[in-house]
């Protein structure tokens, strides 16, 4: 990893090109789109809309990997970087999210049951997991490397699976309690990426 004092503009890293923009083209026609299409008013089961929203940590945690390519040179630098990222990953989640209710709607007329309440806790719940993902990723490359950090990714994607498949069905009930647990692991996480920018 190497100091700049002319770092590549966070944009000119997040804008996807070549390749990247054909897969992420390819996530929206398929999540956004043919899945809310396939399942109908399933779609608007409320396990199925906070696991939806709870995707913004697969993009934002590999795009906070690839912004701390050179490392920051102030602590605000840093936080603006895990900004971003989480940003990045949960304007795709709302993509996705806004896709997937108007195929639905587009589809189903008549009949909107649509769980607010719980739709705000999801989305709380994934933006929290974002920043500590994010967060998580960002420190372990500063203070390791950026293979080691996508492993930890990956580990920690994995287990976010395995308890969504088995324990989805809890997901409303604990939606605020996950988001106030995600948001204290992102505050440990920021804390000690930023104690390694002091460094």
């Amino acid at each position: 990893m190497q100091t700049s004092s002319n770092p590549r503009p966070i944009l000119s890293v997040l804008l996807v090109r070549g390749p990247g923009r054909a897969v992420y083209l390819v996530l929206l026609a398929v999540f956004g789109v043919l899945v809310p299409w396939q399942k109908g008013l399933e779609f608007l089961d409320p396990a199925i809309l906070i696991a939806y929203a709870c995707l913004g940590g697969v993009f934002a945690g590999p795009a906070a990997v690839q912004l701390f390519d050179e490392v920051p040179t102030a602590v605000r630098e840093a936080l603006g970087r895990v900004a971003a990222a989480v940003v990045f990953g949960e304007a795709i989640v709302v993509i996705l999210l806004a896709l997937g209710l108007l195929t639905v709607r587009l589809l189903h007329r008549g009949i909107f049951p649509f769980d607010t309440p719980s739709m705000i806790g999801g989305l709380a719940l994934g933006a929290a997991l974002s920043l500590a993902l994010t967060s998580m990723a960002a420190w372990i490359r500063m203070a390791y490397s950026a293979s080691v950090a996508r492993s930890a990714l990956r580990a920690a994607f994995v287990v976010l699976l395995v308890t969504f498949v088995f324990r989805s069905r809890w997901l409303p009930d604990v939606a605020w309690i996950g988001a106030g647990a995600g948001l204290a692991a992102a505050i440990v996480f920021l804390a000690l990426l930023a104690q390694r920018v002091r460094v």
